[in-house]
């Protein structure tokens, strides 16, 4: 019940960020456009709430009490139905009940996940999957990524945390606008390239924000894609992007989706 009550909330607050988002049609913020040039198969039992590729395999972070888990699986997957409906998880970690998994990112062999509210992360050896240990933070967790050197965390706000890799402790926040107007709920964050991308909850629309000046500069709008799946669950949201350095693509997907789809930006 505390999760759908904070939803509600958080829908209210979601309107005037999507009027902000769709006054950009006529401004000088560049509207990406994209191809879809591959797709597999994506267990809807999956919350996703954070997703990364790393040497051909998915590494996922699904949300919810009592079903959160972290979960790896390859990018490749067999060519018949009942193989790709039945295939297990490479790797599987289950998340106490008292735990709503969120964000993920990898930095130095370490796997970071982040919590909702309950202002804990969770560190795990990127091979086995074994808890390293945790770190305690202010605030919610959402989304979660990596520079290289910082991890970089969204709290639903409009603003985005720097965090020390070793103690978590914030070293730099930052706000992100839209032709100077603020955007709130930024979601599961990607660093490619220089830039940071964010997904907006309950929004079919990534961002690319300049991580300087925290200014949106580019707008991807996949609510073309997001309408091929007929999703009925109003919490099936977009929620997963994840940059394949191989295919120099990204791979998306959302909450309870059947799909991970692989676009390249044109």
């Amino acid at each position: 019940m505390k999760y759908f009550i904070a939803l509600l909330c958080l829908s209210l607050s979601s309107i005037a960020n999507t009027e902000t988002l769709k006054k950009t049609s006529t401004s000088q913020v560049t509207q990406l456009h994209y191809q879809i040039i591959a797709e597999r198969s994506h267990k809807p039992s999956l919350f996703t709430e954070g997703l990364i590729v790393k040497e051909g395999y998915f590494y996922e972070s699904s949300g919810l009490y009592a079903k959160s888990m972290l979960v790896s699986y390859p990018i490749a997957e067999p060519a018949s139905t009942w193989a790709k409906l039945s295939a297990p998880f490479s790797k599987k970690q289950l998340i106490p009940e008292r735990y709503f998994a969120e964000g993920l990112t990898l930095l130095n062999n370490k796997l970071y996940q982040l919590t909702w509210q309950e202002g804990t992360l969770l560190i795990y050896d990127a091979i086995s999957f074994n808890l390293l240990g945790t770190l305690n933070y202010k605030g919610e967790g959402w989304g979660l990524t990596s520079d290289g050197k910082q991890l970089i965390r969204s709290d639903g706000s409009t603003r985005l945390f720097f965090h020390n890799a070793e103690n978590f402790d914030i070293e730099k926040t930052l706000d992100v606008s839209l032709n100077q107007q603020p955007i709130i709920n930024l979601n599961e964050l990607e660093y490619n390239d220089g830039f940071i991308w964010s997904n907006i909850w309950h929004d079919n629309r990534i961002v690319k924000i300049n991580p300087t000046t925290g200014e949106v500069v580019s707008i991807l709008d996949l609510s073309n894609l997001v309408q091929t799946l007929h999703l009925h669950d109003p919490e099936s949201v977009l929620n997963g992007i994840a940059y394949d350095a191989d295919k120099k693509a990204f791979w998306i997907t959302g909450k309870q989706w059947s799909k991970i789809f692989l676009i390249k930006i044109n």
